[in-house]
């Protein structure tokens, strides 16, 4: 393996935005911890390293399917041809040529794989709730979907809807394996805000990408119904996330609570350019992007945070 290749690997599998996937991971099992004072290291260990395999084994694959429309696409945002936190139109190095698209496609099949005897540790090992299994199966089939053949949820105007439903199994199941399905809504209430802004930043961040995907023949929502009638989509997702922030300081009664004032601005923040019509300049739409993307990551820490403070200081 050349030097080229070996950067182009650790590229494609887009090893900033896991954080994005084990934060949420790390919400569903600290508000187990918080809410019913249950907790097993092993459970968490084993199944962090699972979500680590079907966040790699989707990153992979979507790049693989997305080479069309990555091929086409001019008018992304980001730095050069690589992958920051921020950048949209996927990693480019298939594009370059410096890997083979069917090699990429296998690795992410590869890591879908791995996840399943991962799924058994966490319920035999663990001896968790016997959902374990079908939730752990069901998230695999919605992550492998959201742009594998056949269901390709991100070209039938659907990659949202399977993002929201993604992100709330995580959250769910994470809570689930820890504390069983005592007061089951409690996790999706609490992890409402990052329910609703996954789909909400996927919404925006198609906007740069939207003629490289209607050229490719990917018809994602924003290509089907327009810029115009998605930034209320947009909008309307953010709002509903800031506003069920309160639903943590319910649940804590706590002064702790007022840290996700930072994440609920950043997304009120990324709302400006949608609301006044700077979306449709690349500065504009690139300041709702990163502002929307920055408060994307910080909402589970910032959720989590509340619960840690307010069952160790009681304030």
């Amino acid at each position: 393996m050349t030097k080229t290749e070996l950067i182009a690997w650790i590229k494609v599998q887009k090893i900033p935005r896991h954080s994005n996937d084990v934060f949420s991971l790390v919400l569903g099992s600290v508000l187990a911890w918080y809410h019913v004072g249950q907790f097993n290291w092993l459970v968490f260990i084993a199944s962090l390293a699972a979500v680590f395999c079907i966040a790699n084994g989707i990153y992979l694959t979507n790049e693989a399917q997305d080479y069309e429309g990555d091929k086409h696409n001019v008018e992304r945002i980001g730095v050069g041809g690589g992958m920051n936190m921020t950048s949209t139109g996927g990693t480019q190095v298939l594009v370059a040529g410096h890997l083979k698209r069917e090699h990429v496609q296998l690795a992410g099949m590869l890591f879908f794989a791995m996840a399943i005897p991962l799924g058994l540790l966490v319920q035999f090992g663990g001896s968790t709730g016997w959902l374990t299994i079908p939730l752990g199966a069901l998230g695999i089939l919605i992550t492998y979907s959201y742009s594998n053949p056949p269901i390709k949820a991100s070209y039938r105007g659907l990659g949202e809807t399977f993002m929201m439903l993604g992100y709330a199994m995580l959250v769910f199941t994470a809570y689930y394996i820890h504390a069983g399905l005592i007061d089951w809504w409690v996790p999706l209430l609490v992890a409402l805000p990052r329910i609703l802004t996954v789909p909400a930043l996927k919404v925006i961040r198609n906007f740069p990408d939207a003629a490289a995907d209607a050229a490719s023949g990917k018809r994602t929502s924003v290509v089907i119904f327009g810029k115009e009638r998605m930034r209320w989509v947009y909008i309307a997702l953010v709002t509903g996330a800031v506003l069920s922030f309160a639903f943590v300081a319910i649940e804590t009664k706590s002064l702790f609570s007022v840290i996700n004032i930072w994440p609920a601005i950043l997304f009120i923040q990324s709302m400006i350019p949608v609301l006044d019509g700077q979306w449709k300049e690349r500065a504009g739409i690139e300041c709702a992007c990163k502002k929307g993307f920055k408060g994307l990551l910080l909402t589970p820490i910032t959720l989590t945070i509340t619960l840690l403070l307010s069952a160790w200081l009681g304030i």
